[in-house]
């Protein structure tokens, strides 16, 4: 596939932005790995920090978008909490420089981090209200809300640790697939997910 000088340049700035952070990353290294003219930066972006700020929002947007694989015991449409679980944790290893991007951008205290990833955590969190059949009302609201903490700070913890954790398991693929399911289990066997189901 060819991709556009804007899209490689998003590309080559993931990639050295979560390996190096925005400081570490020179808009000339960039342009050498993206194999652009050094003023394309400026041309497509309007500068370095705004180049940033787009790889931020593109990493978030890819993570909300890997999907499940479809499970046979739940019929098609319905919205399944393992499901959504599933997918949250599955996306951490289909994306790792736009995971490590992202985690490196809020553990160095940025703050576009926290701008990108809040329309994927909202989804993330009406996902979870939709599959545990929770309205607006207080008590709902209250127990989907730990729900959600619960699910978020183990993800953000195995996120930070991923390729340490995967190298030292020695994981294959299928290996790893099982790791999560198995883990998708525990998520949701906790004290909040037993209580949240029975409002």
């Amino acid at each position: 596939m060819n991709l556009t000088t804007r899209q490689r340049l998003i590309d080559a700035a993931s990639t050295l932005f979560a390996e190096r952070g925005y400081g570490g990353a020179s808009v000339r290294d960039i342009c050498d790995l993206a194999r652009v003219n050094p003023g394309a930066v400026s041309y497509h972006f309007g500068g370095k920090r705004q180049l940033y700020r787009t790889a931020l929002r593109q990493a978030a947007q890819r993570l909300a978008h890997v999907e499940a694989p479809p499970s046979p015991e739940i019929p098609a449409g319905a919205p399944d909490l393992k499901a959504v679980v599933r997918r949250v944790f599955r996306s951490l290893g289909e994306d790792p420089i736009a995971t490590r991007l992202l985690l490196r951008d809020l553990t160095e205290g940025g703050t576009l981090a926290v701008e990108a990833l809040e329309p994927t955590l909202r989804g993330a969190l009406d996902g979870l209200r939709a599959a545990t059949g929770h309205t607006d009302a207080p008590r709902a609201s209250a127990e989907v809300r730990v729900l959600f903490l619960e699910l978020a700070a183990p993800v953000f913890l195995l996120a930070a640790a991923w390729p340490a954790i995967a190298r030292t398991l020695e994981l294959s693929d299928p290996e790893r697939e099982q790791l999560l399911d198995d883990l998708t289990r525990r998520v949701l066997s906790r004290s909040a997910y037993e209580a949240s189901s029975t409002l």
